[in-house]
């Protein structure tokens, strides 16, 4: 960093210019349209299951949309102890540092606030009551185990893949008329989330000056967190399935639950993990910290690629 005081003012500038209201952006008596689809197929990965009905498969969307927000306010529980921490070390050193990071923890909280009143909102309108995860706090100490090196490039993984489905799924969403709401979410989620990737990397780079070889460790961490992640996700699916069974009322044969699973479960795994692999910046940014990382992603690629 030739200049890093110069980097943490940009975000802290870049961070007040996008900034927005949660009650703007989604007031509490949000109602929401359940006509349509709220997220790309290419993210739910539901248009393609056999045994499901066209109604089935749009419940079967909104589950996913709504899953998927809940996944959010599931997984930054992490990301909030992880940018105040490193704000703390900054107390009594570096002002603008600790001032870039606090705002890092704030927008984290306020996303939190974000998709827990969108779940509300969705769960006052499905038919039934969604089932969401709700062991964030415990997911979060595990995670928070690992080293800083090794969860910020965990962390700069989740937050670019936010960038994927962004530039890939919703971004033109007219030509699939998704629900405005949720991409407009979506969208102001990744403009804040933008200053997060800048500052995941700035802070990675401040570890490694200190500690040049901590990357292969930081790696290990990283492939350990991406395992952990996949029984995540595998754990909220079959919530969603058991949603999909109340919502539809019926039950699934063997067979009809096999081929869900198997569906959903590739879909979930590129989503949330093989997207956020193949990110460009990811792995440039991976590069710029050392080689030695990026190559790592690519060796551990392929069997995340399952779309």
């Amino acid at each position: 960093m030739t200049n890093p005081d110069a980097e943490y003012q940009s975000c802290i500038q870049n961070s007040e210019r996008v900034s927005w209201r949660l009650d703007e952006l989604l007031p509490k008596e949000t109602v929401i349209d359940f006509s349509r689809r709220i997220l790309s197929d290419s993210i739910t990965g539901t248009e393609g299951i056999g045994c499901l009905s066209a109604e089935e498969k749009l419940m079967l969307n909104q589950i996913r949309s709504n899953s998927y927000a809940h996944l959010f306010l599931f997984l930054e529980e992490y990301a909030v102890a992880l940018a105040a921490q490193r704000a703390g070390l900054e107390l009594h050193r570096n002002q603008t540092h600790m001032r870039a990071l606090l705002r890092f923890t704030e927008e984290e909280l306020k996303h939190q606030q974000l998709f827990a009143r969108y779940t509300a909102a969705f769960a006052r309108g499905f038919k039934v009551a969604p089932g969401l995860l709700d062991n964030q706090v415990a997911v979060a100490k595990a995670i928070m185990a690992k080293s800083n090196l090794g969860v910020l490039i965990f962390n700069l993984h989740m937050e670019l893949m936010t960038q994927q489905h962004y530039v890939e799924t919703i971004r033109d969403n007219e030509r699939e008329s998704l629900d405005p709401l949720f991409c407009n979410l979506l969208k102001h989620h990744w403009l804040e989330e933008a200053q997060h990737t800048r500052l995941d990397f700035l802070e990675a780079q401040k570890i490694l000056a200190v500690e040049p070889g901590g990357v292969e460790a930081a790696m290990n961490e990283y492939a350990e967190l991406l395992q952990a992640l996949r029984g995540t996700l595998n754990a909220q699916l079959e919530l969603d399935l058991q949603t999909l069974e109340k919502a539809s009322g019926r039950t699934f044969t063997e067979e009809e639950r096999k081929e869900l699973f198997t569906a959903q479960e590739r879909s979930y795994v590129w989503s949330f993990i093989g997207m956020g692999m193949k990110a460009p910046l990811f792995l440039s940014r991976l590069r710029a910290l050392s080689p030695v990382a990026e190559q790592r992603v690519l060796a551990l690629a392929p069997q995340y690629y399952c779309n």
